[in-house]
C-alpha cells in the first residue's frame, strides 16, 4: 500500500508527516489530560526509544514509522494499524492493545500483544531481510529469570531475554536451560498450529 491509497481510504484522518519524537517522553501527564491521537495518519515519523504514557489510539494509522526501542505504558491502542513499521525491541506489554493490525512490520525483540485473536500480524519479519515462518509471530515463555520471547526464522530460533539475544539452529544440540525447554514448547505450539490449519483446509495430516 502506498501513501496516496492510504489517504484516499481515510480522507477525514489528520495527516502528520516526518515528525521527530525520538527518545521523547510522550505523556498525557504533561498536558494534564488524556493524550488522544485518534483518527490520525502518521507517516515516516521517528518514535525510536520514545516513552508513551496514557496515550489513547483509536483508528490511528502508522505508516513506515520507526518505533525501535519504544515503550508503551498504560496506553489504550484500539482499532489501529501499523504498516511497514520498525517495532524492533518495542514494548507494549503494559498497555491494552485490541483489534489492531501489524502489516509488513519488523518485530524482532518486540514485546507486543499476546491475544492473536484480537490482533493480527500480516507478513511479520524478524529483521528487514528475515521473515518469520510460524503462524504465531512470536511466543512468550515465562521463566523464573523473566520472560523469553521466541521468533521462528528460516535459519532457527531467535530468543530475546533481558536485553540479550540468543540464536539457536533447528538441529543445534546441547542448548542450555531455560532455552531448550522454551524452544520445545514453542516448536510444539508451531506444530499444533500448522496441523490445525491443514485440517481446516481439508489436507491430509499424520
Amino acid at each position: 500500500m502506498d501513501l496516496k491509497t492510504l489517504t484516499n481510504m481515510f480522507p477525514s484522518h489528520k495527516l502528520v508527516m516526518g515528525e521527530q519524537f525520538s527518545q521523547e517522553n510522550i505523556s498525557a501527564l504533561k498536558v494534564k489530560s488524556i493524550l488522544n491521537w485518534s483518527d490520525t495518519i502518521f507517516v515516516n515519523c521517528d518514535f525510536s526509544e520514545a516513552q508513551f504514557h496514557l496515550l489513547m489510539l483509536s483508528g490511528t494509522i502508522f505508516f513506515e514509522c520507526d518505533f525501535a526501542g519504544a515503550l508503551f505504558r498504560a496506553c489504550d491502542i484500539d482499532g489501529s494499524e501499523f504498516i511497514s513499521c520498525n517495532l524492533t525491541c518495542a514494548d507494549m506489554q503494559a498497555s491494552a492493545v485490541s483489534d489492531t493490525s501489524f502489516t509488513d512490520c519488523v518485530i524482532g525483540g518486540f514485546l507486543g500483544p499476546q491475544d492473536f485473536n484480537s490482533c493480527s500480524f500480516v507478513y511479520p519479519r524478524y529483521a528487514r531481510r528475515t521473515r518469520i515462518i510460524s503462524q504465531y509471530p512470536y511466543v512468550v515463555v515465562t521463566t523464573a529469570e523473566g520472560p523469553l520471547v521466541l521468533f521462528k526464522t528460516p535459519t532457527g530460533w531467535q530468543i530475546h531475554a533481558k536485553n540479550q539475544r540468543h540464536s539457536f539452529g533447528f538441529d543445534e544440540k546441547d542448548i542450555p536451560a531455560p532455552y531448550a525447554g522454551a524452544i520445545e514448547f514453542a516448536a510444539k505450539l508451531a506444530y499444533d498450529q500448522d496441523r490445525e490449519r491443514s485440517i481446516r483446509m481439508g489436507e491430509t495430516v499424520d
